[in-house]
């Protein structure tokens, strides 16, 4: 269960999560340089490509997200309905979203300090 927990929920989830805030903070960098429209374009970043790829990166993560769930509920086996393991990492795979749902924007603060620079360079 460790191994399951750290590989999959902890590594690929927060990886998605951190590809996707790439994707998220080259969007909002790029929409408010050349103008405020929703579809943007830049000499080599296209705003229509960025966004299908975030789309598929959204239901890959969502996707996955539900698999942690089921295979996590699966692996924790316990003979009473809530053990201290089930409770840890249910607590981790539904807090986890509801932080990130109220922090969100300092999250996409802080990676559009790297990302101005490639979206204004090109």
């Amino acid at each position: 269960m460790k191994s399951f927990f750290i590989k999959f929920n902890v590594m690929w989830l927060g990886g998605l999560f951190f590809l996707m805030l790439f994707l998220s903070a080259i969007q909002h960098s790029a929409r408010f340089s050349p103008s405020d429209s929703l579809m943007w374009s830049t000499k080599y970043l296209d705003g229509i490509l960025v966004g299908v790829v975030m789309m598929g990166l959204l239901l890959l993560a969502m996707l996955s997200w539900c698999c942690a769930l089921w295979r996590s509920w699966k692996l924790t086996k316990s003979d009473r309905l809530f053990s201290t393991q089930r409770l840890a990492v249910f607590g981790y795979l539904l807090g986890a979203p509801i932080f990130l749902k109220f922090t969100g924007i300092y999250w996409l603060s802080a990676m559009r300090v790297f990302t101005d620079r490639l979206v204004h360079v090109i």
